[in-house]
């Protein structure tokens, strides 16, 4: 009898031992589902972390610390290099926000991280890393080719929703990387290197262009636009061979 009384005890302290953890693990996998939910939230509507906002034609301007006309500037330069682009979209908005700051630029950037700027498809939201807005500057944190224009990155950012918007969210997303952000590059105008300092790095590492990757993309569509007279859609319509391509435009440097 006293065996049973305690056997009984026992199987009745590990059903309670059983259910304490069954909900601890419950509470801890529920509240890790609401952070994530949280954070989700957060990256698509990050509106509320950003004290100061101005609206300017078709642009809307989100940033921590109060803006001043300098953003016009940089607005109506970004702007004028859009409006060259065959696939300008006027009615597409623009949602800019001013991070400032490497470390809140990667809570929002998530994998995107070592980049100027990023917009997720389908949010369209458009990032931008620590920024000058007076000196017209974005800058990332990595020890050299560490900045850019403001207005230039912008100029990209957007191009990547004219995409999206021209051929569709998936196949903007399967679109070879080359095509997509050179073509966003070549309507920026410009880079974190110069033409000379481009050219200097691509042949001197020929084989190697993680240091220059997005200069060569833009060279690459700039050749097969300005030299070869594709145009816009024959760019994103028709394949070509990546590495012969590259080839071709190295050997015209």
């Amino acid at each position: 009898m006293r065996k049973t009384i305690i056997s009984t005890l026992n199987t009745y302290c590990q059903y309670r031992a059983a259910k304490a953890r069954s909900k601890a693990y419950r509470i801890l996998r529920y509240s890790l589902m609401a952070i994530f939910a949280a954070y989700l939230l957060t990256i698509c509507f990050p509106q509320y972390l950003f004290a100061h906002d101005i609206a300017y034609k078709n642009f809307k301007v989100y940033s921590r610390e109060p803006l001043n006309e300098d953003i016009h500037k940089i607005l109506d330069d970004a702007e004028t290099r859009l409006s060259k682009s065959p696939i300008y979209d006027g009615e597409i908005s623009r949602r800019v926000f001013l991070t400032n700051s490497y470390g809140f630029y990667v809570f929002l950037s998530n994998k995107a991280f070592r980049s100027f700027a990023n917009s997720i498809p389908g949010i369209d939201n458009i990032l931008i890393n620590k920024s000058d807005v007076a000196s017209d500057l974005v800058y990332v944190n990595r020890p050299e080719r560490n900045k850019r224009s403001l207005s230039g990155v912008i100029a990209h950012e957007v191009t990547h929703l004219f995409i999206r918007r021209k051929v569709g969210i998936v196949r903007g997303i399967l679109m070879p990387t080359w095509k997509n952000e050179g073509y966003c590059e070549y309507v920026a105008g410009d880079s974190s290197l110069t033409f000379e300092e481009g050219v200097k790095l691509w042949k001197e590492n020929p084989n190697d262009d993680s240091q220059y990757r997005y200069f060569k993309y833009h060279l690459m569509v700039k050749y097969l636009l300005e030299t070869e007279r594709l145009t816009v859609d024959e760019l994103f319509q028709r394949d070509f061979d990546e590495k012969e391509l590259a080839a071709k435009v190295f050997k015209s440097l």
